[in-house]
Formats: C-alpha cells, sequence, structure tokens
C-alpha cells in the first residue's frame, strides 16, 4: 500500500514530504470530527522503519476495517462518554490513542498476516495453537481486532471493572472463547473495546505515579541519610542520564538501538547479580553494566565508566517527581505490558521511562512500542489542532485527578 490516499478537503500536505499532514484548524481542543486520514502500513513490526518509509496515509474510507473502526469512535462517542464519566475532551484523547493502537498494532488493518490468521484456514489453525498454549502453558487469550486486545482475558478478569465489562456487553461485545470473539468482524465493536480498556489504564495512572513515589521514598532511606544528601544523589543521577543522553544523540542509528537496549536490560537484570551467577539468561546486572558501559565508550572518548553503585542513583532520579510517563505514554505502556503484576515492577516502568528518554522519532520498530504509539497520537489529534497536540491530551487526562 504504497503513496498518500485521497484527502480531506479540510487539509493540507507538504508538497516536499507528502505523509505530513498540515491542518487548516487553529483550535484550542481536538475534536474527533476532524479526524478522516488513517496511518495504513503493510509491514509488520520486525520490518518497520522510519514514519514516511513505513505508513501511508488513507482517507478514511479507502481503509475498510479502518472506516468501521473511526466510525464506531465517532458513533458511540456520546454513549461512551455518558457510561465512562469522562469529558468531551477525554474522549478524545481516548479516541487518538485508539487510532494509534491500530496503526501500531495491524497498521490499521493492513499489515502483512492480519486478515489471513483471522480468516479460513488460518484462523482455525491459530485457534487451535492459542488453546493448546493457554490449556498447557498458562498463556494468555488470543489478541483480536485492529488494536490486538484480549478481550476474553479482560471480561473473565476479576480484576477488570464489573461496569466496564458492564458496558461491553451491553454495547455488543462479544468473548465467547480464548479465540473465539467479534472484534475481527466488527470493527466498530474494537473500537469501543479499545475505549474502555484505555479508560481502565487511565485509572490506573494516579496508582502508577504513587508507586514511584514510594519507591522513591524507599530509595532515599537506602541511599542518603539527609534531604541535603538526597538533593545530592538526585542531580548525581540526572547528571548520569544527561550524559548518556548525549552520547546517544551523536552515536549512529544502530549504535542508538544497543545503547538503549543494554541500558534497559541493565534497568530490567536481577539486582545484585553478578558475572557467573545463575540467572535467567540476558538477565545479569554486571554483564549487562559491562556490556553498556562498552557500547558507551565506543562511542565517546571521554566518557567515565558507570559504576553499580550509580544504578541506585539513576532509578532515584528516574522516580522522582516530573519523571513518570505521561497519562498518554502510560497508556501506551498499559496497552503493551499491563498495569498489574509484572506490569508494575519498578524496573519495568522504569526501563520504558528510559524508551521514551533514548528514542528515535523517526524509528517505528517494536522496542519502542510506547513512543510509537504516542507519537502516532498526536499525528492523529493533530489533524484537528495542527500544533502541541500531544499536550492538550495529556491535560486533558490528567484532569481526571486530584493532586
Amino acid at each position: 500500500m504504497n503513496g498518500v490516499g485521497r484527502f480531506s478537503p479540510n487539509d493540507d500536505y507538504n508538497i516536499n514530504n507528502p505523509n505530513e499532514i498540515k491542518s487548516t484548524y487553529k483550535k484550542d481542543d481536538i475534536d474527533l470530527e476532524d479526524i478522516s486520514i488513517l496511518y495504513s502500513t503493510t509491514k509488520t513490526e520486525d520490518k518497520r522503519t522510519t514514519f514516511n518509509e513505513t505508513f501511508s496515509m488513507l482517507n478514511e474510507y479507502d481503509s475498510k476495517q479502518g472506516s468501521q473502526f473511526l466510525a464506531g469512535l465517532k458513533e458511540n462517542k456520546q454513549e461512551l462518554m455518558s457510561r465512562l464519566g469522562i469529558t468531551d475532551e477525554q474522549y478524545d484523547t481516548l479516541a487518538c490513542t485508539a487510532l494509534a493502537l491500530a496503526s501500531q498494532e495491524t497498521g490499521m488493518g493492513e499489515e502483512k498476516g492480519y486478515v489471513g490468521e483471522n480468516t479460513g484456514i488460518g484462523s482455525l489453525a491459530r485457534g487451535v495453537g492459542k488453546w493448546f498454549s493457554t490449556t498447557f502453558k498458562g498463556d494468555s487469550s488470543a489478541s483480536s481486532g485492529l488494536t490486538q486486545m484480549k478481550i476474553f482475558d479482560f471480561m473473565k478478569s476479576d480484576s477488570f471493572p464489573e461496569e466496564y465489562k458492564m458496558i461491553l456487553k451491553d454495547m455488543g461485545i462479544q468473548a465467547k472463547g480464548i479465540s473465539s470473539n467479534n472484534l475481527y468482524k466488527n470493527p466498530d465493536k474494537a473500537a469501543i473495546a479499545t475505549i474502555v480498556v484505555l479508560k481502565s489504564i487511565n485509572d490506573n495512572y494516579q496508582n502508577y505515579t504513587e508507586m514511584l513515589r514510594n519507591e522513591h521514598d524507599k530509595l532515599a532511606q537506602e541511599i542518603a541519610e539527609t534531604p541535603e544528601k538526597r538533593q545530592e544523589l538526585e542531580d548525581k543521577g540526572n547528571e548520569l542520564l544527561d550524559n548518556i543522553l548525549q552520547i546517544y544523540k551523536n552515536a549512529p542509528d544502530d549504535q542508538k538501538v544497543e545503547i538503549r537496549n543494554s541500558f534497559k536490560m541493565w534497568l530490567l537484570a536481577k539486582n545484585g547479580s553478578k558475572t557467573g551467577d545463575k540467572v535467567d539468561k540476558g538477565y545479569n546486572e554486571e554483564e549487562n553494566l559491562n556490556k553498556l558501559n562498552s557500547i558507551l565508550s565506543n562511542n565517546s572518548e571521554n566518557f567515565e565508566p558507570i559504576t553499580e553503585e550509580e544504578l541506585h542513583f539513576i532509578r532515584y532520579a528516574l522516580t522522582a517527581e516530573g519523571k513518570e510517563m505521561s497519562p498518554v505514554e502510560y497508556m501506551a505502556y498499559g496497552w503493551n505490558k499491563g498495569t498489574e503484576g509484572t506490569g508494575m515492577q519498578l524496573d519495568r516502568t522504569l526501563a520504558d521511562k528510559v524508551g521514551t528518554i533514548l528514542y528515535n522519532p523517526e524509528d517505528f520498530d517494536y522496542d519502542q512500542f510506547t513512543t510509537n504509539v504516542a507519537t502516532l497520537a498526536e499525528k492523529y489529534a493533530n489533524q484537528s489542532v495542527g500544533e502541541n497536540s500531544l499536550d492538550i491530551m495529556n491535560d486533558a487526562l490528567l484532569d481526571d485527578f486530584e493532586w
């Protein structure tokens, strides 16, 4: 699916870069009705590169599944706003994020293999495989629809709010088994389900920020006794982060990936593990630290290797107020990693935060899922307000909490 689709008369485009929309709207708030261009790709996530080389822009009517998904977002807006207790601005933010997920997860239904695994023999084989993996390996249910939601798991989960399950049922969402639901055949239903689940993730945002604050306080007690010393160590952590960021910015693209991945794996490694310890492959802290230092040294003449102790300073800085993922980023993170159990483990959330600091905005590989979705959400919202839409979306979601 190459080239550019037809445009709405309300849109203009950059002649030098036809994949960049320049909205003619001058609004303070996002209006879902303004959105008519869908970002589509046939490339699987492991084949994606820059935005322009990955995504094509289609008029909403040039994508059958995408058109139905967008229509589902628009046509069910009033009922979902009422039942979820959200404002117009909050709904449109969730809708832009839902569209971003559809572009990221399945290329708006055009990704290679998406139709095949959901129809005919492909669907049957996938159902049998999923039954086996859930029965004997304890895996989760099948991902379904444009946003690849495990809807059966949500409908059966004790932790998913009952009122949200009722909304899904009342609005026609069906999940009869681990691989049997109506999200693929009815993209408008997938749109409804995506909004409800995104709202449930956003409900947890304050718990996420409180978890960071609690961990910040715990680290403070471990690394320093006085407020002055704690500030000194937080400053040290920020200095280390800034040094890594500067090296990252000047590194070649292939090295950017290495730096980002090795930094994240250092955070995810088993705390205190040393070379030779029996830990899961790839999760040895000392080995990952040595790898990170080696890659950073290769990209900087004056780099001083980071010590094991300094990881605590970095964690301390990353848990400080103002360092949390934004609400839109957190919704993308929660969609990908979950908001309970492992999804709320400190180092897992910090690793994703590092991914939002060390990222290539033009790179749409899977490793950057959180920033990919946030970037795509902003591109959808920009069709309405033209610029600064990410700030508008985050502010709308933050209004839901009392800080």
